[in-house]
């Protein structure tokens, strides 16, 4: 469980820092790039899902747990960057 835990943090952390170099990249505006990522992060792991449904046995629920891990990480990562653009939106506001 700790391993799993582990390896959702490390590749949240390489999602968000593919979104800060895009974010740098663009002259610091948000731009649909920095949202495009993490939603194929979770189609991702949404198709590790399907594909360990057909392996079967303990090498599928192994597959499963990556395809969850990619899953809850790109997730993480899209609030995370929606959060960002709200404060920023609100702070060019002011």
């Amino acid at each position: 469980m700790k391993g799993l835990i582990i390896l959702i943090l490390l590749i949240w952390i390489a999602l968000l820092f593919f979104g800060w170099l895009i974010y740098r990249l663009q002259g610091r505006q948000m731009t649909w790039a920095q949202y495009i990522l993490p939603c194929v992060a979770v189609l991702g792991g949404a198709t590790i899902i399907m594909i360990s449904v057909d392996i079967g046995g303990w090498n599928g629920i192994g597959y499963a747990l990556i395809g969850v891990s990619l899953m809850t990480s790109g997730l993480l990562t899209l609030i995370t960057i929606i959060i960002v653009d709200v404060v920023m939106r609100r702070r060019r506001r002011n």
